[in-house]
C-alpha cells in the first residue's frame, strides 16, 4: 500500500511540476522570412491552445540574425527549411545533397538543435527546437509533430494567397488548424 501511495504522490508531483513549467514563460518562435510567418502562426496556435503557454513570434532581418538570437538564447523554436539548412551546413542549395534525416543529424551534431517532422510544403519546413527548449518543454515535439505533413504544396499556396489578400496570417492559420481538428 505504501508503494502505491508513493507512486501516486510521485505522479502528482511530476504533473504539478510540468504544469508550472509553462506558466509565466513565453516561448519565442524565430523567423527570418515572411514565408515562415504562416507556419510560425500554426506552431504558435498549437502551443498556446494546447498548453496555455504564451508564444511570441520574433521576426529577424536574415538567417544570420536569427541564428545569432538562437545562440544567445533569445529563440526557443525556429522555422527552418531544407534549402536554407543545407546552405547553413555548407552544402549546395536546391541540390538535394542532404535528405531531411541527414539534416536532422547534422543540426543536432553541429548546432545542438533538434529538427522535428516537416510540415509538408516544398521546400520542406520544420520547427527546430533548442536543447534548452526540449528540456524545459518535453511535450513540445509530440505536439508540434502533429503538424507533420498537413500542408501540401497546393494547400500552402492557397493559404499564402489568403494571407496576401489581406487576411491575417494568424486568422488563416487558426481556420486551417480548426479545419484539420488540430485545435
Amino acid at each position: 500500500m505504501k508503494r502505491i501511495i508513493c507512486l501516486v504522490a510521485a505522479v502528482v508531483l511530476m504533473a504539478a511540476h510540468m504544469s508550472v513549467a509553462c506558466v509565466g514563460k513565453t516561448i519565442h518562435v524565430g523567423i527570418s522570412s515572411s514565408n515562415e510567418k504562416l507556419m510560425a502562426e500554426m506552431a504558435s496556435l498549437m502551443i498556446s491552445e494546447r498548453t496555455g503557454s504564451s508564444v511570441k513570434i520574433d521576426v529577424y532581418k536574415d538567417s544570420r540574425s536569427l541564428y545569432e538570437a538562437v545562440k544567445q538564447g533569445k529563440v526557443n523554436i525556429l522555422m527552418e527549411n531544407t534549402d536554407r539548412a543545407q546552405e547553413k551546413l555548407g552544402k549546395a542549395k536546391n541540390t538535394g545533397t542532404l535528405g531531411v534525416d541527414s539534416i536532422k543529424s547534422e543540426y543536432r551534431k553541429n548546432f545542438n538543435l533538434t529538427w522535428l517532422n516537416t510540415f509538408g510544403a516544398a521546400p520542406l519546413y520544420a520547427p527546430v527546437l533548442t536543447a534548452d527548449t526540449l528540456s524545459n518543454y518535453p511535450a513540445l515535439p509530440k505536439l508540434l509533430n502533429k503538424l507533420a505533413g498537413v500542408l501540401s504544396n497546393d494547400t500552402y499556396a492557397k493559404l499564402l494567397k489568403s494571407v496576401e489578400s489581406d487576411d491575417k496570417a494568424k486568422k488563416v492559420a487558426k481556420d486551417f488548424l480548426k479545419s484539420k481538428k488540430l485545435i
